[in-house]
């Protein structure tokens, strides 16, 4: 059972009669895909490829990717292409998507087997990216923009703020995030309040960590997952780098090698590392949420404890402990 009762094979189902309609053959082989929170993803082959249909019964959370694959696409980043969307749930009871695939698996599935030269090229694809992202336009505010919905917060410092409350409410449910880490929220927003507050509102794309850079034969080769994008500090989104792969060898050569493509001040290091914590902290608050069929209310405590070491680890490093 998924999210609003619908079974895998309900979902499944859909995605073989949406194939028929829409490219008049049979799917040879629909695959769910288990990575990701947000839709119900397949990965289906045809006789002469395979592309990726995306479904959602909320049928505005995927406009946001038509059109920030457009815009990518126009600035030259490499980005699957919309095939078909219908979001009336008239063919079928969901909005789909369906995408062209691009040959790659996520950089979280492989990254402990690339090289140290491997590694510095993807970061300076990574890198790219981000500098090509920041002179777009916002609309001035700060949060996450797509799919009908607008960044809306006052200050990039209201958007954590609301981080904060969002861990604390998941919290007070799963029992995952205990008080000492809220509090170490609480210092962090404060000792940082002055950057934090005065962060412009730039165009970035967040995800660019564990899942949604897909990798090919040790090369970069495109993004997915383009639902959203964000306004606010692109330091963030390098903190959700480093906060990936926190205390692995190849995790520090690769945010090193991302910070240093990005020539990062020392002053910008230490956002990141906090933006780190922050990202950690708001993942082990995930534990025990259900989102879509890849998530689960049953909270695994092995891994609540290994997310809570990794945690205990960067908050001394950063001179919190």
């Amino acid at each position: 059972m998924t999210r609003h009762g619908a079974t895998v094979a309900d979902h499944e189902q859909a995605v073989a009669h949406i194939i028929r309609r829409v490219f008049g053959e049979q799917a040879r082989e629909i695959r769910r895909m288990t990575a990701g929170m947000a839709n119900e993803v397949y990965a289906a082959r045809l006789s002469s490829r395979a592309v990726i249909v995306r479904l959602n019964a909320d049928s505005d959370s995927m406009r946001g990717a038509e059109e920030h694959i457009a815009l990518f696409r126009s600035l030259g980043i490499s980005v699957p292409e919309v095939l078909a969307a219908d979001y009336s749930k008239t063919l079928v009871p969901f909005a789909y998507q369906i995408q062209s695939k691009l040959d790659g698996t996520d950089l979280g599935q492989v990254i402990d087997s690339l090289t140290g030269a491997q590694l510095k090229a993807i970061a300076g694809e990574i890198a790219w990216i981000v500098r090509r992202l920041e002179p777009l336009p916002t609309n001035g505010k700060f949060g996450w923009t797509g799919g009908g919905k607008a960044a809306a917060f006052a200050t990039w410092l209201d958007v954590l703020r609301n981080m904060r409350a969002q861990i604390a409410e998941r919290t007070a449910t799963t029992r995952v995030v205990g008080d000492r880490y809220l509090q170490a929220i609480d210092a962090l927003l404060d000792t940082h309040r002055p950057h934090l507050s005065c962060v412009a509102s730039t165009f970035y794309y967040d995800d660019m960590s564990s899942k949604n850079v897909l990798i090919h034969e040790g090369r970069f080769v495109g993004l997915v997952d383009l639902d959203t994008v964000a306004y606010g500090d692109p330091l963030e989104g390098v903190g959700r780098i480093e906060a990936s792969w926190f205390g692995t060898s190849y995790g520090r050569a690769y945010t090193d090698a991302v910070m240093a493509e990005l020539e990062l001040t020392t002053a910008e290091r230490m956002m990141v590392h906090v933006y780190a914590i922050l990202n950690r902290l708001y993942w082990l608050s995930e534990r025990g949420i259900k989102f879509n069929g890849n998530t689960s209310t049953v909270i695994d405590h092995d891994l609540v404890a290994r997310d809570q070491a990794i945690i205990d680890e960067m908050i001394v490093q950063l001179g919190l402990g």
